[in-house]
């Protein structure tokens, strides 16, 4: 599984740090066309859902094997997750 996560983790990585890269163009060169806005609002999200998702691959690349210690840790992950994207979901919860 470790192999698994590794490969999954090396390639969210370099998705996100294409985003970057293509936003820090766009920054940088001005270049503008219809529904940029649109595109780098959804780049946004994605790099967002990314990072949580590279954050959480290489958590269980690390916790591989154990399992008590990858399930405590898919749920603070999750946990993390659900009060960051959906914070009324805990508001109703607590």
């Amino acid at each position: 599984m470790k192999k698994l996560y590794s490969v999954l983790g090396s390639i969210l990585g370099f998705l996100i740090i294409l985003l970057y890269a293509f936003k820090n163009i766009q920054a940088l060169a001005g270049f503008s066309f219809t529904g940029m806005d649109d595109i780098l609002g959804y780049f946004n999200i994605v790099q967002q859902y990314l990072i949580y998702a590279l954050a959480g691959l290489a958590g269980l690349e690390l916790v591989a094997g154990k399992k008590l210690i990858a399930y405590l840790f898919f749920l603070i992950l999750a946990f993390v997750v659900v009060s960051t994207f959906f914070p009324d979901v805990i508001n109703t919860v607590m």
